[in-house]
């Protein structure tokens, strides 16, 4: 994997990310989203690996992946927000049901 090639997947990864954020309230397309991304970086590992262990990564490069992992923390943060929601949810559904019980 080339520099040129570094760069374009962190491009692409990175508006994978922004994509599978945008689409949050909806779970199918999420889930297949994250499944996209998780491929891509499954796929992509070896070379990312061997080129980062070739080569040294370039200050653009290295601000991509602070990108990156900005994103991930943003879309980490939102599902989990969005699980805890949910499981308050449940867990008031619960105690109103066991009220009326």
């Amino acid at each position: 994997m080339s520099e040129h090639n570094l760069d374009v997947f962190f491009d692409t990864f990175e508006s994978n990310l922004e994509s599978a954020l945008s689409c949050l309230e909806n779970e199918n397309l999420f889930n297949e989203k994250i499944k996209v991304l998780e491929k891509n970086l499954l796929d992509a590992s070896p070379n990312l690996i061997a080129e980062i262990q070739m080569e040294s990564l370039n200050n653009s490069q290295v601000e991509k992946i602070r990108g990156i992992l900005r994103l991930l923390k943003t879309l980490e943060l939102k599902t989990n927000a969005k699980l805890n929601w949910f499981q308050d949810l449940d867990q008031h559904l619960k105690q109103s049901l066991a009220k009326e019980i």
